[in-house]
């Protein structure tokens, strides 16, 4: 194909496959009839500009906006790179339904039809145009790769971890398909000059191919899997060009040291990169002085390289007020990085108390210091989730950001604070994380899960995953909170936990070591009580009200998934 390509032929056109499948594209015609109103479509797409592109940066606005135009005008969809671009379109609009209501638009329906109802359309179309240009053509451009993202993404709102990382691997498979990792271009036609264009289209596939990477070490972190993406792909994939947003009229010398706008996804992809370039196995026996090693390595090769703008102490905030996503992006990158320095010491809790007193003296010195960072990170992410969520107006959303990272870090924090040798703060003076002063005591740890709990049953009302979050949660620290609890009740709190968030959450301990013990991320009916919940007398589960001002959900029966 490449020596066909160097000659200038290509090995099918859109005209042939046009004529080979009729039927596909009365199909796919049909489909297009069904698109909901011009309106209701600029209404979406604007909400997603402007609103939720920030968050993982799939499609470039401004050339995408022109695209977009460029479609509309168009008196006939008759090339295949116009029916992806068809279904691009329609899984955007998917994906932004997501996010509405929303303080910036208080709306349940547009031009009179439901969010449901725009939303199931624009994802059955979304779903037989993907299909019909499979079929059409195996091969795929950059646009492909995008809406199978989106796809994925709209799943995960849903809180259908499942699908999300299947649908990461079809991406993933579609841009090497496509070959977007490369320096051929996927676009369709610009009104730039030529030269620029075609730039701007390897850089915009390069930026793709990142917030895919992103994407992929995230979850496969989460998950405990092997990612798809070899990091030798995105390291030559970097990109390029600086796209400094629009900021107005500030002075130049502001201006020229202005982040990039993809410059949280390039230093998410760094930190991917770090983590994985460590070659890290998880089937290893947790050693203190290796994760001490690459704690003081992140602090010593990532952080120090930090953009200004999101340096995570004193960062540089002068061109918050002119770039307004900025704040959001910075949140989103303090989780990232204190999310992985949590997942660096997790492995520390599945240790035996005769595992632990075979260490070295000096070792279990460095453990009880462990212990100690871990459940630091672990404030620092819910401080950092708390913040952004204030940033949405602190109101409904169905953000995984938001919602997955209030729910690890408290069940963290909940596991750390059942521990009764756990070293909290014994007077007033506050602790080093990465060079960040951070208090940690018990009140200061329950406070802080206890405000995660009531976010997720906020949340509840629009998302499956928070509302499971939330009963995990709740359990656990009602469990927590009782006096006197003893380590087999403990033990049997941490299989509660995996049993109850099996479905919607990866539980934080289930995936370091001993698989066996804990339940799979996939097993069991999530709409089944565990056997040994059931068995659990009420009144032993719950400490006496006066103890928390948390609103506890019905646990038991059929309210309780």
């Amino acid at each position: 194909m490449a020596l066909l390509r160097r000659l200038e032929l290509s090995d099918q056109t859109d005209t042939e496959l046009k004529n080979a499948s009729p039927s596909t594209w009365e199909s796919i015609h049909y489909e297009l009839n069904l698109m909901p109103d011009r309106q209701i479509i600029d209404f979406l797409v604007q909400h997603f500009v402007n609103e939720l592109n920030w968050m993982k940066q799939v499609i470039h606005a401004p050339s995408f906006l022109v695209n977009y135009q460029l479609w509309w005008a168009k008196d006939k969809i008759a090339e295949i790179a116009d029916v992806e671009f068809a279904a691009l379109i329609a899984r955007i609009c998917s994906y932004a339904t997501q996010f509405l209501s929303s303080p910036s638009h208080a709306v349940d329906q547009i031009r009179g039809r439901s969010l449901a109802d725009i939303r199931d359309t624009c994802s059955n179309i979304g779903n037989n145009l993907a299909t019909a240009c499979e079929i059409l053509d195996w091969k795929g451009t950059l646009v492909r790769v995008q809406h199978i993202i989106f796809a994925a993404l709209k799943v995960s709102c849903e809180g259908r971890t499942s699908q999300f990382w299947e649908g990461i691997g079809s991406a993933c498979r579609a841009a090497q398909k496509a070959g977007i990792h490369t320096d051929t271009t996927g676009l369709m036609g610009s009104q730039l000059p030529k030269d620029s264009a075609q730039e701007l289209e390897r850089d915009i596939q390069r930026r793709t191919f990142c917030s895919l990477y992103v994407l992929d070490s995230h979850l496969s972190r989460q998950l405990d899997r092997i990612p798809f993406i070899p990091d030798h792909l995105v390291e030559g994939t970097l990109p390029r060009l600086r796209l400094i947003p629009d900021i107005g009229n500030i002075p130049t010398e502001t201006a020229t040291t202005a982040p990039d706008i993809f410059a949280e996804r390039l230093m998410q992809v760094q930190l991917g990169l770090f983590w994985r370039g460590l070659g890290l196995q998880r089937t290893s026996e947790f050693d203190p002085t290796e994760s001490e090693r690459r704690y003081e390595k992140l602090k010593s090769e990532y952080l120090v390289n930090l953009h200004p703008a999101f340096a995570i102490e004193n960062p540089d905030t002068t061109l918050d007020k002119a770039i307004p996503k900025l704040p959001m992006q910075r949140q989103l990158l303090y989780i990232a990085i204190f999310d992985s320095i949590c997942w660096n010491f997790r492995p520390l809790l599945l240790l035996k108390p005769n595992q632990v007193a075979s260490l070295a003296p000096y070792k279990r010195v460095l453990l009880r210091s462990q212990k100690q960072r871990l459940g630091m990170a672990a404030l620092k992410v819910l401080e950092a989730v708390a913040t952004l969520h204030t940033m949405f107006g602190g109101s409904y959303t169905r953000f995984s950001a938001i919602i997955f990272n209030s729910f690890e870090p408290a069940i963290l924090l909940l596991n750390l604070c059942s521990n009764a040798d756990f070293p909290f703060d014994q007077d007033d003076h506050s602790t080093d994380l990465m060079g960040i002063k951070v208090r940690m005591t018990y009140r200061i740890a329950m406070h802080a899960v206890e405000q995660a709990i009531h976010r997720l049953q906020m949340l509840a009302d629009l998302s499956d995953m928070a509302a499971s979050g939330a009963r995990v949660a709740t359990l656990l620290f009602a469990r927590c909170v009782q006096p006197n609890q003893s380590s087999s009740s403990l033990a049997l709190t941490l299989s509660v936990s995996g049993s109850l968030g099996s479905t919607q959450f990866p539980t934080p301990i289930e995936r370091y070591g001993e698989q066996e013990k804990w339940p799979s991320l996939e097993a069991g009916d999530p709409y089944l009580m565990p056997d040994d919940l059931s068995s659990m007398p009420q009144e032993d589960s719950f400490p006496s009200p006066q103890l928390s001002s948390l609103e506890f959900p019905m646990l038991w029966g059929e309210a309780f998934f």
